[in-house]
């Protein structure tokens, strides 16, 4: 097995190589006057979230907390900010622009869960089938249950994953992390995996020697956070009998038009990849490789590269219910269930993470429950997800309103950043 592209602590879950850098320059650019000139007759909303958000956003480089960041922020199907800062590359002087692609890490598990939304349309699954049924990987599961004293022990489960735990992220099948003992005998089965000199498998192959492993906690007991959209990710390659990717280039990519989305990145477009810095190491910059042909496994949990404004366009598509400029995605309903809080208040115990205080979980969506108690002026209903450099997107059906704002950031460090982005968006609006 081959470690995951997912949103990991830092270290763990995936390969980094790295080099010394020296410097630490930062400028700072915005396309607000070009919006001033497009946009003639903008609402005085506009322009003081213009201001507010693009003060937010150039601080944040400003202070020298991240290299760069662009952001996109729709509201009534107009553009009344778009901004790009810092820079791409600080060695090379790239600065970051509405072209820059990123790598958008766990903001890719909302297009595989639209993706697969689809098929349960044509019903060609139901939410409490098991996996197993799918995927024969994880017939007969095993459950590493834990005991106070740091031990644990492999038991039958009490019953198999089913379809909408893999949504919910209640399945209990654990990241290569080392939070659980599941997670620890991943990392160890995938290091024996990779000294044995296996080639990389493939999206269903590895998705079913996962379902080998043994599961963190009995499947629907709690909510924890892992490799369960990957595994959704799997199930359509079987349903289809195309690849992940093969399937989501043409179901979502190609009729919303994002030309620069997908699993791997062309060598012609290469250049126009973001570099990742270490954000408490003085931006020490992240040197890894890219793919620039399609890899063994498309990671539908974490795999895929995009820019502000392709994604922009998919979060336009939720928030217009599945339908964006005549192309139909999702239906209305769907959408309603995707962005749902599905989680019963014993599942709800198993999320600490300080940016899910006040927030419940869809179906791969984070949705907002609690706007107090996540000490936010945002709306209850907004919903959507972010990813492990800092990445976040929300859709706002209340203001009729979406958000994409990518960055570069290692660790992602999101509830540094996040919450001052939403509060001076939502300040804004009248």
């Amino acid at each position: 097995m081959i470690p995951c592209p997912c949103r990991a602590p830092a270290g763990q879950g995936f390969f980094i190589f790295r080099k010394q850098f020296t410097g630490n320059a930062i400028h700072c650019m915005i396309t607000a006057e070009k919006i001033r000139n497009e946009n003639e007759n903008r609402r005085g909303e506009d322009c003081a979230m213009m201001n507010l958000v693009q003060d937010t956003l150039s601080r944040f480089v400003s202070s020298g907390e991240i290299a760069g960041c662009s952001a996109r922020i729709l509201r009534n199907d107009e553009v009344i900010f778009e901004g790009c800062f810092g820079y791409a590359d600080i060695g090379k002087k790239t600065l970051i622009s509405d072209r820059t692609i990123f790598p958008i890490a766990s903001m890719s598990k909302v297009v595989t869960v639209a993706g697969i939304m689809r098929l349960y349309e044509q019903g060609l699954f139901r939410m409490w089938d098991p996996v197993s049924a799918f995927l024969p990987g994880f017939r007969n599961p095993k459950v590493a249950k834990e005991y106070p004293d740091g031990s644990y022990e492999i038991v039958d489960a009490k019953g198999e994953v089913t379809m909408r735990q893999l949504f919910t992220m209640t399945s209990g099948v654990p990241y290569p992390w080392g939070d659980t003992a599941a997670g620890r005998i991943r990392v160890e089965k995938e290091k024996e995996y990779l000294e044995q000199g296996k080639p990389e498998p493939g999206t269903v192959e590895y998705c079913n020697l996962v379902g080998q492993l043994p599961l963190a906690f009995e499947p629907g007991e709690r909510w924890m956070y892992g490799f369960s959209i990957d595994v959704l990710g799997a199930v359509i390659e079987v349903l289809t009998g195309k690849t992940l990717g093969e399937y989501l280039k043409e179901n979502i990519f190609d009729p919303l038009g994002m030309e620069d989305t997908g699993f791997f990145v062309p060598a012609e477009k290469q250049s126009r990849i973001a570099t990742l810095y270490h954000i408490n190491e003085n931006l020490r910059p992240d040197d890894r490789d890219y793919p620039a042909e399609k890899p063994a496994f498309e990671s539908g949990g974490g795999g895929l590269f995009s820019t502000v404004r392709d994604y922009s366009r998919f979060a336009q598509m939720l928030l217009h219910a599945g339908t964006l400029d005549g192309a139909r995605i999702l239906g209305r309903k769907t959408v309603d269930l995707i962005s749902t809080d599905h989680l019963t208040p014993e599942q709800r115990k198993g999320d600490s993470w300080d940016t899910q205080r006040g927030y419940g979980y869809g179906l791969g969506v984070r949705v907002l429950t609690n706007p107090e108690y996540a000490g936010s002026n945002g709306s209850a209903g907004e919903w959507g997800w972010d990813g492990a450099f800092g990445n976040w997107f929300c859709v706002d059906p209340k203001e009729n309103l979406t958000c994409v704002y990518l960055t570069t950031n290692l660790p992602g460090d999101h509830y540094r950043f996040i919450p001052r982005l939403m509060a001076s968006m939502y300040a804004s609006l009248d």
